[in-house]
């Protein structure tokens, strides 16, 4: 099957390990299997080239659900981008871009040949859909994929099955049309299967697409158990980051501070009714200091947000801040962009937490802003489109003294 801004979020993480058996023929696996799972997408006979179909169907949900992470299991060459993403950036390694993906796609699709499994497919417990054209040649295709599932969902217990029809390249007309004769068709062959019209695309659009980015760890996996790394990684990491099965971990003060004003008062972020949810770590040496060179950062070359007197425990480099608006800045003083994804995960896995203890951040709008502080203005250069906010480090001559300031290379409209 190989074919061819106003907020920002993310974070890179490993969070699966271990090797992966082939599918049982029970259900039990699809009862153990993460409750969150994707849409998995048949690709069955269409018009052309099925890459530009399978496309459609993304953009075309995303455009009315939001951001759609796609993926393509297609062996050594599975890949997965993201459709509708607003701007924001996806990094290229395939961890790491599920990892990310993970915390703003509204939904997930998984594509496989309607010549994968048909088990593997019946006890996936996702949403099922069929991707297939008009013609004769492609509903007698349909029909027979049809029959292929229902049965082996019949040999492993699955309930009734139902799936969802896109028809490509026609119009919406001749989609209902199709779908009528499929459906008397089942009913005439007594399959038990209920089929309805999902989709229909009558020609191709533009698409907005992230781009492909290689998934290496699915290529030696069977559709199942792609289909189980998926479902876990749609629910990223929850000993790291979720708030449903564990406490949500207290920021670190990194360094004993005077008494603030009134307009910094943010960070005395104890409230009573979150104590019993909230466990303290001291913060280490090496973790001080760095906050300490941090909040300098932010003193001397951001001086229009007020610095935060915590940060991200595990990107203490990354400096946190708000703005007059509320909005929260995350800074970091060097090109590497791991720091940042982290902190920036991090802020929106403990948002409430955050809010509570800086009652001057914007509970009701999520604005995380990343920043890049370089000293070289030409290492920019690859850092341009990824959705980070890049300044530099200049030397200006004032009165006979030479003093650094910041330079600001594009804004959040060109980020």
């Amino acid at each position: 099957m190989s074919r061819a801004p106003d907020d920002f979020d993310g974070i890179t993480s490993a969070f699966l390990g271990g090797g992966s058996s082939g599918f049982g023929t029970s259900k039990s696996r699809a009862v153990a299997q993460a409750s969150l799972m994707p849409t998995l997408l048949i690709v069955g006979n269409v018009p052309t080239l099925a890459g530009i179909w399978i496309a459609q169907y993304a953009d075309q949900h995303a455009r009315t659900s939001g951001p759609v992470a796609l993926i393509r299991l297609d062996g050594a060459a599975s890949r997965g981008e993201v459709y509708r993403a607003q701007g924001r950036a996806l990094p290229t390694d395939g961890g790491a871009w599920m990892e990310r993906a993970s915390v703003f796609a509204r939904s997930w699709i998984v594509c496989t040949d309607c010549q994968s499994d048909a088990s593997a497919i019946a006890l996936s417990g996702c949403s099922l859909v069929l991707l297939t054209g008009t013609d004769e040649t492609a509903l007698a295709a349909a029909k027979k994929t049809i029959e292929a599932v229902v049965q082996a969902g019949k040999m492993g217990g699955a309930s009734v099955c139902k799936i969802a029809l896109a028809f490509v390249g026609s119009p919406e007309t001749s989609a209902q049309a199709a779908c009528n004769s499929l459906i008397a068709w089942a009913a005439e062959r007594t399959i038990a299967v209920a089929l309805s019209l999902g989709a229909h695309s009558p020609r191709v659009d533009r698409v907005e697409s992230s781009g492909p980015v290689p998934l290496a760890m699915l290529s030696s996996l069977d559709v199942a158990a792609a289909l189980e790394f998926i479902g876990i990684a749609m629910n990223g990491n929850p000993d790291r980051f979720s708030d449903r099965d564990r406490p949500m971990a207290r920021p670190e003060i990194a360094s004993p501070q005077p008494p603030l004003s009134q307009s910094q008062a943010c960070a005395n972020f104890a409230p009573t009714e979150f104590a019993p949810s909230i466990s303290a770590q001291k913060p280490t040496e090496s973790a001080q200091n760095s906050s300490a060179t941090s909040s300098g950062v932010v003193r001397d070359y951001f001086p229009e947000f007020t610095p935060l007197a915590f940060n991200c425990p595990d990107a203490a480099n990354v400096q946190l801040a708000l703005d007059e608006f509320a909005a929260l800045h995350l800074i970091q003083s060097n090109t590497g962009t791991n720091g940042l994804r982290i902190a920036a995960a991090w802020a929106r896995a403990n948002w409430k937490l955050l809010c509570a203890a800086c009652p001057q951040i914007d509970s009701t709008n999520a604005r995380v802003i990343e920043h890049i502080l370089l000293d070289d203005a030409r290492d920019a250069a690859l850092l341009h489109r990824t959705g980070v906010l890049l300044h530099a480090r200049v030397d200006v001559a004032a009165m006979g003294t030479v003093v650094r300031r910041r330079v600001d290379l594009n804004s959040s409209e060109t980020a």
